[in-house]
């Protein structure tokens, strides 16, 4: 299959080289970006896709099929009658953060306050969409299990947690810092976590609080760069370390910094945000084709409406095959589908 990537690049440039008023259709300088992330279909003939979309660089507000237009060889399909299903990817069940949390050193009675609000303000935000693992490294091998928070839109705010009180009284085992096994562990435990079973796969965060650079040596930064690929990564830099650049590609999707301990309430809130920006922006769209065979050029079309009416749009491409698909989108007696 070619990629969607690659296929979008293409395809853009070509839209954006046709004569102005088509490439106003298009998206080119509309502010509108849609991104295929990836695409599923197999037989009997229903469609999976993740579509990433932005609105000058930003997450747009919520999207409904009705901002959607499926297009197949430059045919608008009828929503209604391909059975078009958008969700927000943030509703799907299976998405998992972990936080480690450097304990190398003792939690002081003036740290514990701002540090408590802290990760409780970032649970609080990622746990909107995702389940949460909280887990605390020191200089020893081992990663210590504080608490896991499962995914819930509805629970009401983190105040005196037991599992974040675990946390501030903390005693670390060894007082140097293995950062770079924690994040090799980290990585472990993430993928153990991530569901396995669902349409596509679901999206997984590491979030890494670290006092020090790797003091203990217990792995080197080659296996901590190794654990990083696949899922994505955040750091938070907190004390007069934070200052320190060298280790920024740790927060390979977002590295913020915090003087102490007891600033961290800006730096969390845009960290959790950076965590939550592919949530927003991401859309599960699935449809039944109408194609029996061959390979087919699919076009994501959405439209964005701004208050005062106009319309703004952008599309994307990606190809599918279609060998093996029939009329209705079910699986014949013997056949069942892949999605």
């Amino acid at each position: 299959m070619t990629s969607p990537r690659s296929l979008l690049s293409a395809r853009s440039l070509r839209h954006c080289l046709a004569p102005l008023a088509a490439a106003a259709a298009v998206g080119c300088g509309s502010g509108v970006l849609v991104e295929p992330v990836s695409v599923k279909a197999a037989p009997p003939g229903r469609v999976v896709a993740l579509v990433s979309v932005s609105d000058h660089g930003s997450a747009p507000g919520d999207l409904s099929p009705d901002n959607f237009e499926v297009r197949e060889g430059d045919v608008a399909l009828d929503a209604s009658e391909i059975a078009l299903r958008v969700q927000p990817f943030g509703q799907l069940a299976g998405h998992e953060a972990v936080v480690l949390v450097d304990g190398s050193r003792p939690f002081t009675d003036a740290e514990r306050g701002p540090l408590g609000a802290g990760l409780a303000q970032l649970v609080d935000r990622l746990r909107f969409h995702q389940a949460v693992t909280l887990l605390a490294f020191d200089g020893s091998a081992e990663l210590r299990f504080i608490a896991r928070y499962p995914r819930n839109q509805m629970a009401a705010p983190l105040a005196k947690d037991p599992g974040i009180e675990r946390l501030l009284s903390y005693k670390p085992r060894d007082s140097s810092s293995s950062l770079y096994s924690a994040i090799v562990s980290g990585r472990k435990t993430l993928d153990a976590r991530l569901t396995k079973d669902g349409p596509v796969a679901p999206l997984g965060s590491l979030v890494i609080v670290a006092r020090g650079p790797d003091l203990a040596g217990r792995a080197d930064e080659a296996a901590a760069r190794t654990a990083l690929e696949g899922q994505r990564a955040f750091l938070l830099k907190v004390g007069t370390w934070s200052k320190d650049t060298s280790l920024d590609w740790v927060g390979r999707d977002g590295t913020r910094a915090a003087a102490s301990l007891g600033t961290l309430g800006t730096p969390v809130d845009e960290l959790a945000r950076l965590v939550d920006e592919e949530f927003l922006r991401r859309y599960l769209v699935s449809y039944c084709s109408p194609a029996r065979a061959g390979k087919r050029t699919v076009e994501w079309v959405v439209k964005l409406r701004d208050e005062d009416g106009k319309t703004r749009s952008a599309q994307a491409a990606s190809e599918l095959d279609a060998t093996g698909f029939n009329a209705s989108c079910r699986p014949a007696p013997a056949q069942t589908s892949a999605l």
